[in-house]
């Protein structure tokens, strides 16, 4: 997936309306005098957003912000475990994990009884009603339809009997998603649905737990059409009040929701109180507001007055709030560890430069596509940007995977300016002479980008290559790059939509060029090959040789320059329990807050 608050009715929080607060607040109080009083103060959790959000619509959003805000709103059949490690899928929406039958390929999924939408206009009555099996049905259709997802198709494609072809025929004319059938899609019951798989795939469970496959109801999709996006009614944890892609987002608590606190976790994790709230009926928090801050010191600055309860640590604040390790690793200096605590984790993200293969120039020189490979200072970045943040990718797979460079052995180049020279002049180009400048789109506008763009623009410089830039959101850019509109471009990178090196080598697939995941639209057939050979084996020795097949061509043709494998880094307020950086699981559903402590600021 392409990718890092207290409220006392109207009179502390203006914008919230004196019924939000009640439904918030989870439990209260009606009284014989005028008025309501609340039971309780509710917990509020203040987060800064640093990207608007694409659309809250499940199938037309797959990237990190949208989705975090999609699974506060929607519930998906299966989801991984907040705290275990390695990352494990559990049920969600499901009693249990689906039933395998004896020939492999057909799944039984029985829904949990008693789940239900948000309450909503949309609905009779404005009251939500049970999630039942044909909802399942109904969305994951509207999750095949061609010319409705065009981000997300490949996490089935291929996978079920008849789905493909339902998706081919929605290319050509309109399809009815609740009535059309597809041969491997039945209900059973009310709460029991099948599918039949075209071969056993031990993939297949993960394309259940993406925010792009959720349960939606066809109520609110007919309700709201073009404006489902800013409407979302699901089954999550919270409810939107409040949808402004560029404001603030408000989430109430859904008191209905149907998930506990988890009771067991990782090795360690009762020692460090992660367990406390075991078996407490979730969420714990009450009201979620989201401004957006794109740019980081206004983040940090509201952070270090209590105004915002986490944050991640940018450059500059890095260097005043955080040192080394004589183990390698990082702390809060004495000032700063005194009120906060920090946390990283290597990440299950990797970031690269997508080169269009598509441009003429670009594209048509192989030579000067390696020239660029050799100016890209990822070890730079790394220490001058990052702050050692991050480690040097060789491969395209997160180093936490099976499958990454520690398995395969996977090598890639580093800068080196003599090369990219020699390399220029193979492409036609001597010191640069001769080439114009390169249109180099980057998705975001805040200094922290504009940072690492000139960082890099004066590395292609030495050699004599000059960039041009284009920043926008990331919203702006990804529309941008699915229409080829770059000749190189910075989007970002990619987040694991489930554990498995396969998730990061179809980015380069031939039939996943935009508006799918290949940017790049690289199309070549022997890593096509690879790829499909790979693609639904288990791990070994076998798949190992074909990633490595597959990371060869990257470095060979280049039609991306493989970056970083980032640490996730930030720090939090000591108010806020129950944290534990989960990339797979929006963590905004475990976490709870002290409010007394909140309100003392300490």
């Amino acid at each position: 997936m392409s990718f890092d608050s207290q409220v006392h009715l109207q009179r502390l929080m203006p914008g919230l309306t004196r019924r939000e607060a009640l439904a918030a607040a989870g439990s209260f109080s009606l009284l014989s005098l005028p008025g309501m009083a609340l039971a309780q103060e509710p917990k509020v959790l203040h987060y800064g957003r640093l990207s608007p959000f694409d659309s809250l619509d499940p199938i037309r959003q797959f990237d990190l912000d949208s989705s975090e805000l999609v699974q506060l709103c929607y519930g998906t059949l299966l989801a991984y475990a907040y705290l275990d490690r390695p990352y494990k899928l559990e049920p969600d929406l499901l009693e249990r994990l689906p039933e395998v039958a004896a020939d492999k390929v057909t799944l039984t999924l029985r829904l949990r009884k008693g789940i239900r939408f948000h309450d909503n206009a949309c609905f009779p009555g404005g009251k939500g009603r049970e999630l039942v099996a044909d909802d399942v049905l109904y969305s994951i259709k509207r999750y095949a339809d061609a010319k409705l997802n065009s981000k997300s198709w490949f996490a089935m494609e291929g996978a079920v009997v008849g789905l493909d072809a339902f998706r081919a025929a929605s290319a050509k004319a309109p399809v009815d998603h609740r009535t059309a059938p597809v041969e491997g899609l039945k209900r059973i019951d009310s709460h029991t649905l099948s599918i039949k798989l075209t071969r056993e795939n031990p993939l297949f469970l993960f394309s259940l737990a993406i925010s792009s496959t959720t349960a939606v109801a066809h109520e609110a999709v007919a309700m709201y059409g073009d404006q489902f996006g800013v409407n979302p009614v699901g089954t999550g944890p919270y409810m939107i009040s409040k949808a402004e892609r560029k404001g603030v987002l408000r989430f109430l608590k859904n008191p209905n929701y149907h998930q506990s606190y988890p009771s067991t976790g990782a090795p360690g994790d009762a020692e460090k109180g992660l367990l406390k709230s075991a078996g407490r009926k979730l969420p714990l928090i009450d009201v979620l507001e989201m401004p957006l801050i794109e740019e980081p010191q206004p983040g940090m600055l509201k952070f270090l007055k209590g105004e915002l309860d986490w944050r991640g640590v940018d450059r500059a604040n890095f260097t005043k709030m955080v040192r080394r390790k004589p183990d390698g690793g990082f702390e809060l200096t004495p000032e700063f560890a005194a009120k906060f605590e920090i946390y990283n984790v290597l990440g299950v993200a990797v970031t690269y430069i997508n080169l269009n293969m598509k441009d003429p120039l670009i594209g048509g020189n192989k030579a000067l596509r390696q020239a660029l490979l050799h100016l890209t200072d990822t070890q730079g970045e790394i220490d001058v940007l990052l702050n050692g943040r991050g480690q040097k990718l060789k491969s395209i797979v997160p180093l936490e995977f099976p499958g990454s460079e520690r398995d395969t052995g996977a090598t890639y180049p580093g800068y080196d300016v003599a090369r990219a020279k020699a390399l220029l002049a193979q492409a036609g180009f001597p010191d640069g002479k001769g080439l114009p400048p390169l249109l180099y789109r980057v998705a975001g506008t805040s200094s922290t980008e504009r940072t690492a763009f000139d960082f890099a623009k004066a590395r292609y410089a030495a050699a004599g290559v000059q960039l041009r830039a284009e920043f926008s959101d990331y919203p702006t850019a990804i529309k941008a790059a699915e229409a080829g509109n770059f000749q190189i471009a910075n989007l970002g990178g990619w987040v694991a939509d489930y554990p498995d090196a396969e998730n990061f080598y179809q980015l380069l697939y031939g039939k996943n060029v935009s508006p799918g995941p290949n940017h790049s639209a690289f199309a070549n057939a022997a890593y096509d090959r690879a790829y499909e050979a790979a693609r639904l084996m288990s791990n070994g020795p076998q798949r190992f040789a074909h990633f490595r097949t597959m990371n060869d061509i990257i470095k060979d043709e280049v039609p991306m320059i493989l970056r970083v494998n980032n640490v996730r880094f930030g720090v939090r307020q000591k108010w806020l329990g129950n944290f534990k950086r989960n990339e797979l699981a929006p963590e905004f559903k475990y976490l709870d807050i002290d409010m007394a402590a909140k309100k003392k600021g300490i």
